[in-house]
């Protein structure tokens, strides 16, 4: 009878707790110990927090989750499928992975699951092809399938799905327009899209893009590879180049993290630059760089880290750039900048042409704005127009980024110049708001050159969505002079004024 109990008190605990479960119930195979007990490692248990906290306010689960590698997500999603499955009664739980290979691994990965777990604590299974189990009794099942094939999932209804490495599987768009419409948005049902980057463009990136937006019902979860506390070495005796101290010191990593990082670095082959470049794509610190790894990003993803970390006085004239939009995937963007600091910004969904006229009042208005830049395509004609009735001729200036540059021998259009000014203007050392949407639109455009070597930003049809925020702010750099309104510093007095890219920069006297 003491048994009984025992076992009833430990099957109401494994019911609650995943972790608990997962130690006592679950086994899981490693490279050098074994088949040992299941223990989650730090990301394993931020992720479970993250999603025992979407499940109790929302009552059903949806992420897509960007990682570096091996950090054992897919071992992790495949045991909590596993508890979910048995212990909530007509679950139907399916596992996508690229490749056939991994599809077997993982199936592997959940019979050993089941084969280890206490009789006490499973129910009973049969196997009903290579890559299925049904659970006898309950009416649950889980399953494993290779995204490539075409009819996977058709016909069915899942509660739980996982797409593992989701940027690097094929017939991406089958798949999205098939198994991930079976997925009921009830309580209980979950999604989970977890993949390292693969570029830009593809399923994945736009989707975690618009998650980024809060544009789709994801929760973005990034895990750089300095939230593994396993990636670690010991530093005694270790030299450390520049390169190396110049990253420990802009992203705050430890010696023993750097040490690990300059170890695994040694195993990659080629040039110094091709490690470096393959240690970003496998290990990335930034969702940015994850995604920007092989791309020719315009703006440096490292200057704009730096500004997202930066503290700098405003001085200068106060100047603001406005991105209007009528509506669709596109957002309003208003930024305000003084000299090398980007006071505000803001970006809302709201195609009114009056609504975002009475916004740009007010921030002029609010902040004694020298001078406002609207882009006036589309929209923005409307709201420009309307400004200048209300009075605000000598406050705001139109921008059209197809305009002749200035340097037309540098410069394709005005866009291309206005981009140029303002990566300039954070090599100098710029502040930015410490914002993962500001930073993927200042990096989401990569520029080439044509034949007359000026310079050409990439068109904005190539892009999975519009770097509002970005143009906004480019906007601020249509003009090399504004001469600041406002009262200035003391130390503003007998400076010089030079080429300012738009009030942001001054000299000293000569």
């Amino acid at each position: 009878m003491g048994k009984s109990v025992e076992i009833d008190k430990l099957r109401s605990e494994f019911r609650c707790s995943f972790q608990a479960f997962a130690y006592y119930c679950l086994k899981i195979r490693t490279k050098t110990n074994g088949i040992v007990p299941f223990k989650l490692n730090s990301v394993q248990l931020d992720l479970l927090d993250k999603f025992y906290e979407q499940m109790k306010i929302n009552g059903r689960g949806r992420f897509i989750v960007l990682k570096a590698r091996q950090m054992g997500l897919s071992t992790f999603i495949g045991a909590l499928y596993y508890w979910w499955t048995i212990y909530h009664r007509g679950t139907k739980s399916l596992v996508l992975t690229h490749l056939d290979s991994a599809t077997k691994e993982l199936f592997e990965m959940i019979k050993r699951y089941h084969d280890n777990t206490p009789d006490e604590f499973k129910p009973k299974a049969q196997r009903n092809s290579t890559n299925e189990l049904a659970f006898v009794g309950i009416d649950s099942a889980f399953k494993t399938a290779t995204a490539g094939s075409k009819n996977v999932g058709h016909g069915s209804t899942i509660q739980c799905l996982h797409w593992s490495e989701v940027s690097r599987s094929n017939n991406q768009a089958d798949m999205t327009a098939g198994v991930m419409q079976t997925v009921p948005s009830g309580d209980g049902s979950m999604i989970f899209l977890e993949s390292t980057a693969n570029g830009t463009g593809e399923y994945f990136h736009q989707t975690w893009e618009a998650a980024l937006r809060g544009e789709n019902e994801y929760t973005p979860v990034f895990y750089p590879w300095t939230a593994m506390e396993e990636y670690r070495k010991s530093a005694e005796g270790i030299a450390f180049s520049q390169e190396e101290l110049d990253y420990q010191s802009l992203y705050g990593v430890d010696d023993e993290q750097l040490a690990w990082r300059q170890a695994k670095m040694r195993e990659f082959k080629g040039s110094p630059e091709e490690r470096l470049a393959l240690f970003r794509e496998q290990y990335p610190i930034t969702p940015e760089e994850a995604f920007r790894s092989s791309e020719n990003a315009f703006i440096s993803n490292i200057a704009v880290y730096e500004a997202r970390k930066a503290n700098l006085e405003p001085y200068g004239a106060i100047v603001c750039g406005v991105d209007p939009a009528a509506g669709g995937k596109d957002s309003t963007a208003i930024v305000l900048r003084q000299g090398q600091k980007v006071l505000k910004a803001w970006r809302f969904k709201h195609p009114d042409l009056m609504a975002i006229v009475g916004r740009c009042v007010d921030v002029i208005n609010d902040y004694q704005v020298d001078m406002m830049f609207v882009d006036c395509v589309g929209l923005g004609l409307g709201v420009y127009s309307r400004l200048v009735e209300l009075g605000y001729s000598d406050s705001v200036m139109e921008v059209k980024a197809s305009r002749r540059a200035d340097e037309p021998d540098a410069y394709v259009n005005k866009r291309a110049e206005m981009w140029d000014r303002m990566a300039q203007w954070f090599e100098r050392g710029a502040d930015i708001p410490d914002n993962d949407i500001f930073e993927s639109d200042l990096l989401s455009l990569s520029a080439e050159y044509d034949s007359s070597r000026r310079l050409k930003m990439q068109s904005k049809k190539d892009l999975a969505h519009s770097p509002d925020l970005a143009d906004a702010l480019s906007f601020t750099f249509s003009l090399n002079h504004v001469v600041p309104k406002s009262q200035q510093p003391d130390e503003y007095e007998g400076l010089r004024r030079a080429p300012t890219n738009g009030g942001s920069m001054l000299n000293g006297n000569v």
